[in-house]
């Protein structure tokens, strides 16, 4: 039992600031335990997808690991990263006495040799029943074509403590949940499901973004920022740089995003296109590696509003933004 494994090697931490990392194998079970102090891990925050795990920890750290442990790992201030390979499971959890975070892997089944060995069975072990279920029904509604997205996950930048821009007394951060809350009326009014990232004036960190749009399973996701700009922009993701934040690289666009690129690129150009009617105005449409859009695992755009006064947010002006979202969205969809 992996277990057994595990309590052959007693985990500790000998400081507040020292996680130790330990893990244990049977057949293509792993399992990765991590370590520290009550509160360290109490307040950490983790992402998992089968290429990685992201853990933020509280403060800084020294990572005191398991010398041959199977996996790539990297640190960054208080953020580490596990790097997965040949991985096609990850689930993750918090326990007490003692404080520890688990998470638990399934590998790539090694194929058996000789002639007892049944390729046939195998994929009764490494893929869950239900899965060809998941897509049997969308080829056999519409064949060659793209479903119609239900689910929506709308993401309101910034919050709490974290204000965004700030042009005299208007805040981005209130501007992002005021845009993000009427969209979704909107869209929820077309039959639509709508899931906020933040419903109120709360600070919410990218990794716990991440999490909760992953667990909603979208169709489409969208992300509202301001910039000190006179027009409007419309960001889908882009490959990311070799040289980047390990963070961002963890969450690169092979991992997630690839097979939704095109659907993200289609996105950007008909909410952009929708924009620019509505304002007579030229929209720009670009690609970059933010880790918010890399992440996602659905068609994703971060859309961004212009804040340097050329626009009063009042009312009116937020239906006539509300309105060219819904349009793009609904030019998108056809």
């Amino acid at each position: 039992m992996i277990v057994a494994l595990l309590s052959a090697v007693p985990l500790f931490a000998e400081d507040p600031g020292s996680v130790s990392l330990r893990y244990g194998r049977q057949d293509n079970a792993v399992r990765v335990v991590l370590e520290a102090g009550d509160e360290f891990i109490k307040k950490s925050s983790i992402a998992t997808t089968n290429q990685a795990v992201v853990i933020e920890f509280p403060e800084t750290f020294q990572l005191k690991k398991q010398q041959d442990f199977m996996f790539e790992t990297s640190q960054k201030d208080r953020v580490l990263t596990i790097v997965l390979k040949d991985v096609t499971d990850v689930s993750s959890y918090k326990l007490t006495s003692p404080s520890r975070i688990v998470v638990d892997l399934k590998t790539v089944q090694k194929p058996s040799k000789g002639p007892q060995a049944r390729p046939e069975a195998k994929p009764k072990l490494d893929t869950p029943q239900p899965a060809p279920l998941k897509t049997q029904p969308q080829a056999a509604q519409a064949p060659g074509k793209t479903p119609r997205s239900r689910t929506v996950v709308l993401d309101a930048g910034h919050g709490g403590h974290d204000n965004g821009m700030v042009n005299k007394d208007i805040k981005e951060k209130d501007l992002n949940l005021g845009i993000a809350k009427d969209l979704s009326a909107a869209l929820v009014k077309k039959g639509l499901t709508v899931h906020l990232t933040r419903k109120a004036d709360q600070a919410v960190s990218l990794i716990d973004r991440i999490i909760f749009s992953s667990g909603k399973k979208p169709d489409v996701f969208i992300s509202f920022h301001a910039a000190p700009a006179d027009s409007f922009s419309v960001y889908c993701a882009a490959t990311d740089d070799p040289g980047a934040d390990p963070v961002i690289r963890a969450y690169s666009i092979a991992a997630r995003q690839a097979k939704h690129l095109d659907k993200s690129r289609a996105l950007s150009k008909a909410v952009a296109a929708s924009l620019g009617r509505e304002f007579k105005t030229t929209v720009m449409t670009r690609q970059l590696p933010l880790p918010v859009l890399t992440s996602s695992d659905a068609p994703s755009v971060l859309i961004e509003y212009p804040m340097t006064g050329k626009y009063a947010y009042d009312r009116k002006m937020l239906e006539r933004l509300v309105k060219a979202l819904v349009q793009g969205f609904e030019a998108y969809e056809q």
